[in-house]
């Protein structure tokens, strides 16, 4: 009747996008690591709003240090599969349903008092994509904080060079 769970091994995490960087400072199990920004944002679609809002080279992340990465060493991060996936319909749903319920609601909103629709629904979807950013940026910040949502050090692919 009883059975024995040996057999069943721990799954392994697999990671959806890997790159290689340098720990610049640890802190507990976090470290920073400065990464190459292009070799990240390759693939992205979304890749040229970041450089027009003024994003460099380089890119810092605050990642999980469960292997004990220590500063200098030259290490492999991942981001868990699945999170990306999770994180862009974040950032690209949320504010798509604000622009057209503001829309919906401002075009409606202007035929029930009798507006002017196409002003009434520019302003109704101006507001819903206000409104789905901060909700956005809201939701960004408490789903940071869950360890899934954050870039893990896999590998020391170099140890620093380390005298004593």
């Amino acid at each position: 009747m009883g059975q024995d769970n040996r057999g069943i091994a721990k799954r392994r995490k697999t990671y959806m996008i890997e790159e290689v960087g340098e720990v610049k400072e640890v802190s507990g199990k976090r470290a920073l690591v400065l990464t190459d920004r292009k070799g990240q944002c390759g693939q992205c679609t979304a890749r040229g709003y970041c450089e027009m809002l003024g994003g460099g080279k380089e890119m810092l992340s605050n990642a999980l240090n469960p292997i004990g990465a220590k500063a200098g060493d030259i290490v492999t991060i991942g981001i868990p599969s699945g999170t990306v996936t999770k994180a862009s319909m974040v950032v690209y749903m949320i504010p798509a349903i604000g622009i057209v319920g503001g829309a919906s609601l401002g075009y409606y909103t202007g035929k029930i008092y009798g507006l002017n629709l196409d002003l009434s629904t520019l302003t109704g979807s101006l507001t819903g994509i206000g409104i789905s950013m901060i909700f956005v940026r809201l939701l960004s910040n408490v789903l940071g904080k869950r360890p899934s949502y954050r870039p893990e050090i896999v590998k020391i692919t170099k140890p620093a060079n380390r005298i004593g």
